[in-house]
C-alpha cells in the first residue's frame, strides 16, 4: 500500500459513508417520526452522531478487517455490530425510540452501501479485480 494513495482512498470512503449513513438514517426518521425524537431538530443530533460514529469505526475497520476477511465476511462480521451502534448511540437521547428491531432493519439498509464501499477499498488499495 502507498500511503498517499491510502490516505486518499480513505478519505474518500469515509466521506462516502458518512453521507451514506447520514441519508439511512434521515430516511428511517422521515418514514418513522418518533424513531429519533419526532421533530427534525431533534431528530438531527443523534442522527448524525450515529453517523459519525458508525462512520469512524467503519473506516477503520475498512484498513482493517476487509483485507483479511474479504467483502462477504466483513458484511456478516460488521451488520451486528452495526445494529448495536445503531441502538445503543441513540439511547443518550431522552425522546429517542429507537429498538433492536429498528437498529437491525437500518443495519440491513446501510449493507448494500458497506458491500460497495468495501469493494471500493478492495480495489483500490488491495488490488481486488474489478
Amino acid at each position: 500500500m502507498r500511503y498517499p494513495q491510502t490516505i486518499a482512498v480513505t478519505v474518500q470512503n469515509a466521506m462516502l459513508k458518512c453521507a451514506g449513513f447520514t441519508a439511512v438514517l434521515l430516511i428511517a426518521d422521515y418514514l418513522v417520526p418518533s424513531l429519533y425524537g419526532g421533530s427534525w431538530w431533534r431528530s438531527l443530533a443523534p442522527i448524525l452522531v450515529t453517523a459519525g460514529v458508525l462512520t469512524a469505526i467503519g473506516a477503520l475497520a475498512d484498513l482493517v478487517i476487509v483485507p483479511r476477511l474479504g467483502n462477504l465476511r466483513s458484511l456478516l462480521l460488521g451488520w451486528p455490530a452495526m445494529a448495536a451502534i445503531i441502538w445503543a448511540v441513540p439511547q443518550a437521547w431522552p425522546r429517542t425510540r429507537m429498538t433492536v428491531l429498528a437498529a437491525v432493519l437500518l443495519a440491513a439498509g446501510a449493507a448494500p452501501l458497506e458491500a460497495a464501499l468495501h469493494r471500493y477499498v478492495g480495489v483500490n488499495l488491495f488490488g481486488w479485480r474489478r
